[in-house]
């Protein structure tokens, strides 16, 4: 099972996690996925720098929508436009996943509610969070 001819969104803030922020968007990429980085450009933890290739996505095209961790202690910058477009893909029917206190954005987004999201708890549980997002794209 795969994700090709799925669009997936990974937001993109100050200083995101690298594994986070990278993983969700190679894996996707490595399945088949076309993968949009929404946001600003930025940098990581690290300093490593990151370009969102675009500023408007239709939420009715998105199949995930992935909000990454940032540094420990932190809280993730995300945008006004950023948490609505979270809860505009759910809205639509799309799967919403957070890393670690990615979290927040998506809690931000959609208070109260559990159904449709995927959350993994930190950086160490990125490849069964992965294997839960696929299982459950492939099933719909």
């Amino acid at each position: 099972m795969s994700l090709a001819q799925r669009k997936v969104v990974v937001l993109a803030y100050p200083r995101y996690q690298e594994l986070d922020f990278w993983y969700p968007v190679l894996r996707s990429r490595e399945e088949g996925a076309t993968v949009h980085i929404v946001g600003e450009a930025t940098e990581s933890i690290l300093g490593y720098p990151v370009i969102p290739d675009t500023e408007t996505v239709d939420p009715a095209q998105i199949a995930l929508i992935v909000a990454p961790g940032v540094a420990a202690g932190e809280r993730p910058l995300a945008s006004a436009g950023q948490v609505a477009l979270v809860s505009a893909v759910h809205a639509a029917g799309g799967l919403v996943a957070a890393v670690g206190n990615g979290a927040e954005v998506i809690d931000t987004a959609l208070p109260d509610q559990n159904d449709r999201i995927i959350r993994a708890d930190g950086t160490d549980d990125l490849a069964p969070f992965f294997g839960t997002i696929r299982s459950t794209l492939t099933q719909e």
